[in-house]
């Protein structure tokens, strides 16, 4: 670590937490605990309508889109299909990892769970092999739960999951879900080689 550097000990504690809950409740409970939380934060989203995805796109270039508020700039692979860049989790990884060298114990046990069927993972279209690590049973909900915030020329909008990569290069794919959005496991798989999260986005009728 260079010198005069300064970690945010929030990243740390936070990871640490999710251990605790681990620990004392099983991952099965740390992961309804957390996923509640993600979904309490997403009901605090103002609620917009874009008047066309062009607008929507606009949104997220110039970072007024609330999804890319929270988790970064994401970009529009082609058929609704979008790519985001870099984890919003990987600070706290990074910094973790730079202290402690490893992730605690525990999470490779609560990411299983985490690919469970579930209420939770049916109604937002997460997991079923997509999470690759505990914070994507945070930021998948999270996010497909903002997106109920958003219209499109007055219409709902659905986010559904399709891969995620881990920062060891592991890709994980959600076959349930790619076929629900009817992408192909091919372009999955190309677009998580230059990105992190891999998502479709539905306008509805």
């Amino acid at each position: 670590m260079a010198e005069g550097k300064i970690l945010d000990i929030a990243h740390i504690s936070f990871l640490d937490m999710i251990k605790v809950m681990i620990d004392i409740n099983g991952a099965a409970s740390a992961k309804g605990t957390l996923i509640r939380n993600a979904l309490n934060t997403a009901d605090r989203i103002k609620e917009v309508d874009y008047a066309s995805f062009d607008a929507f796109l606009e949104g997220i270039e110039d970072a007024t889109n609330p999804i890319t508020q929270i988790e970064g700039k994401a970009t529009h692979q082609g058929n609704f299909v979008f790519g985001l860049k870099n984890c919003p989790f990987a600070p706290s990884i990074k910094n973790y990892t730079a202290v402690f060298e490893k992730l605690p114990e525990g999470f490779a046990e609560y990411t299983a769970e985490c690919n469970k069927s579930g209420v939770a993972s049916t109604k937002y279209r997460v997991g079923e092999g997509a999470c690759v690590s505990p914070f994507c049973s945070v930021h998948q909900p999270m996010r497909s739960a903002i997106a109920e915030k958003i219209k499109i020329g007055g219409k709902d909008i659905q986010i559904t999951q399709l891969g995620c990569k881990a920062g060891s290069g592991y890709k994980g794919f959600a076959d349930k879900w790619m076929e629900y959005a009817g992408v192909s496991r091919d372009v999955v798989d190309t677009i998580l080689d230059d990105h992190m999260c891999c998502y479709h986005v539905k306008i509805l009728d």
